[in-house]
């Protein structure tokens, strides 16, 4: 509660971020968190390859672990980490003070829909920014984080396709199994964000330009289709 007006007393002091460097830096707080974020999201992915075959995991936990985790922290890697990254670069290239925070609750909610009904929801983290900004700088900003999970997943996709013929061979199957996965959860992590709802991306970005929305929306909806329908 403020307290009663006197003029003796000081104004008020705002404590705000360090004035940023030009380049893209990242303290030590931000690289730690990420990382705690990506690690524990990609654990939580790999219970849903575990609750998909009980019977593969129980027959060699650790051999499973050893193929299906490296699939989830590339998927992990590139959906979430590139995309906060992203956001992160763009927002100081304006001269904004831009860091990664996790969310520990919803990383915990992760492994609870993970491991109750078999489906992963929740909120990592996000990058948090500071200063003052136009609506094109937000929408650009916030664009940022979709478009690299759509230049992702369109290059993940090439290389599936190119990879197609050598799935023969052990180690072929594997590098396609990851390619598969990783393109199909940057392209839906892609649409997911463009929903016009706050605060998802979608929303800043419709606010700033529905044509670049309209754009961004209709190449994740032909990369899902991609990665469901599979017309290959």
């Amino acid at each position: 509660m403020r307290g009663p007006y006197s003029e003796y007393a000081a104004p008020p002091i705002y404590v705000y971020p360090d004035r940023p460097k030009p380049g893209v830096h990242f303290s030590r707080t931000e690289l730690v968190q990420l990382g705690v974020a990506v690690f524990a999201l990609s654990a939580a992915f790999t219970i849903l390859y575990i609750r998909s075959d009980l019977v593969g995991f129980s027959r060699s936990p650790a051999i499973f672990l050893a193929i299906f985790f490296p699939a989830s922290l590339l998927a992990v890697g590139t959906g979430v980490g590139l995309h906060e990254i992203m956001h992160k670069v763009v927002a100081q290239r304006y001269g904004l003070w831009a860091e990664f925070r996790y969310n520990p609750r919803g990383l915990v909610f992760a492994f609870i829909f993970a491991a109750a009904i078999g489906f992963l929801y929740g909120a990592p983290g996000a990058t948090w920014i500071s200063g003052a900004v136009t609506k094109e700088q937000n929408g650009r900003i916030s664009a940022a984080g979709p478009v690299s999970n759509l230049v992702i997943a369109s290059v993940l996709f090439a290389g599936f396709l190119a990879m197609m013929p050598r799935a023969s061979s052990f180690g072929g199957a594997l590098v396609v199994l990851y390619l598969i996965q990783a393109a199909s959860v940057n392209a839906f992590l892609a649409g997911f964000n463009m929903i016009p709802v706050m605060p998802l991306d979608g929303a800043k970005v419709w606010a700033w330009n529905k044509a670049v929305y309209l754009g961004l929306v209709a190449i994740a909806l032909a990369l899902i289709y991609v990665s469901v329908f599979r017309p290959y």
